[in-house]
């Protein structure tokens, strides 16, 4: 007999569904200004240009079957976002409890951030079909085409998934296979050269603000639907303008995030630690169970999680997106522990040397994990006080009931 889902995980649930339905319902109003929504617009009106093939697909799915792109947008991001929580749910739980994948460390932020209608969640699909792929029983030229039409497509789609996704589908193990010799890694480097040659396509073909303006033109009938008598929609805005973006100004909006005091770099890295200890925390904690969690089990994931922090700090520099980056950094190194990858074996040595010398594991024992810990913690976006008690799922949804009351 299955076992009754503990209070706070019916609580948890019901917040996020809440949080799910009201993004979607007003994600309708969404246009020439959200970033979510001009991020899947991006085409290729003004020839190639990085992110632009999801855009264009839905240019010509809207054009065919009559539905306004915003509305196929939003249905698919839905669509990607729910697949992604029944994924998890059916194949992650062994290790990571239903309540942490359900908080804002993991698919509790898109819901409580504004962040469903991205292309994250389709990156980390693809992901998931990557790895599932790479395991599968297929001949050997059938696995390397599929990998890497995969790839490409998440690449075409958005590049951050090379930082996520790819670098560790090279440089981690499967199974016992933990460490591979350096000819191994250049093997698997080898076999995804045509992924590689899609990120190279984005990084040349980056965006001018001839392009920019281009996509916004291809979309001025949408946007006049959506926000009629504005007077500003054609000028490019949100995403869409920021293709126009060279890589010298995303740098200096970053090290200017990054170095204009102390403030912000530490509450980041305060966040980041919450998130980390959590997970480690909750890895192969059962609410049921009294069982004590292997180390050997928090040692594999901590490794995991330390590569893909490694892997995705790039982004810090290219990106002020913070939150998405974190969301990208747990939800991956969860998928890629539930397929089985490892990191290499010197890695795991040196945090199982770090776990002994520390006393972590007794700290953990002495610390357990209690559910209600995750009602209560939160991503946010901006950094006063406020924000921070209302990025929670308790603190969300406790403000938006006193503004409904006032």
């Amino acid at each position: 007999m299955p076992a009754k889902p503990s209070p706070t995980l019916v609580i948890l649930s019901a917040l996020l569904l809440c949080a799910f339905a009201n993004q979607l319902l007003t994600a309708l109003s969404w246009g020439h200004a959200s970033y979510q929504l001009t991020e899947w617009m991006i085409n290729y009106s003004g020839g190639f240009v990085r992110r632009g093939l999801p855009g264009s697909l839905i240019g010509i799915c809207s054009d065919a079957i009559g539905v306004q792109a915003n509305h196929l947008i939003i249905g698919f991001s839905s669509f990607c976002y729910l697949l992604l929580v029944i994924w998890l749910l059916r194949r992650s739980t062994p290790t990571f409890p239903a309540v942490l994948i359900l908080s804002c460390i993991v698919m509790g932020f898109p819901a409580y951030q504004d962040s469903v209608v991205r292309k994250d969640c389709l990156g980390l699909l693809l992901l998931v079909g990557c790895l599932a792929i790479d395991r599968s029983r297929l001949p050997r030229p059938a696995i390397i085409l599929a990998l890497n039409l995969l790839a490409g497509l998440a690449i075409l789609s958005h590049e951050t998934f090379v930082f996520y996704a790819l670098a560790g589908f090279v440089f981690f193990g499967r199974g016992d296979e933990q460490s591979p010799t350096s000819i191994g890694f250049f093997r698997r480097g080898l076999v995804l050269l045509p992924a590689a040659g899609c990120f190279l396509l984005t990084v040349v073909f980056h965006g001018t603000p001839g392009q920019a303006e281009a996509v916004n033109d291809s979309w001025l009938p949408l946007w006049r639907i959506i926000d009629p008598g504005n007077p500003g929609l054609e000028t490019p805005s949100a995403a869409i303008q920021a293709l126009g973006w060279s890589s010298a100004q995303g740098l200096s909006l970053s090290l200017y995030m990054l170095t204009s005091g102390l403030y912000q770099p530490t509450a980041w890295a305060i966040v980041f630690a919450t998130s980390f200890g959590l997970v480690i925390l909750f890895t192969g904690q059962d609410a049921d169970c009294s069982a004590s969690v292997p180390m050997t089990l928090r040692v594999r994931v901590t490794a995991l999680l330390l590569a893909q922090l490694t892997f995705i700090s790039p982004l810090f520099l290219l990106g002020v997106d913070y939150g998405r980056w974190l969301f990208l950094w747990v939800a991956s190194t969860i998928i890629l522990h539930t397929e089985q990858r490892r990191a290499p074996v010197w890695l795991e040595s040196w945090v199982a040397r770090l776990y002994q010398k520390t006393s972590l594991s007794r700290i953990f024992e002495l610390v357990p994990a209690k559910n209600w810990y995750l009602l209560f913690f939160g991503v946010p976006v901006c950094w006063n006080l406020f924000n921070f008690l209302t990025a929670s799922p308790v603190g969300r949804h406790l403000h938006f009931i006193w503004s409904s009351l006032r």
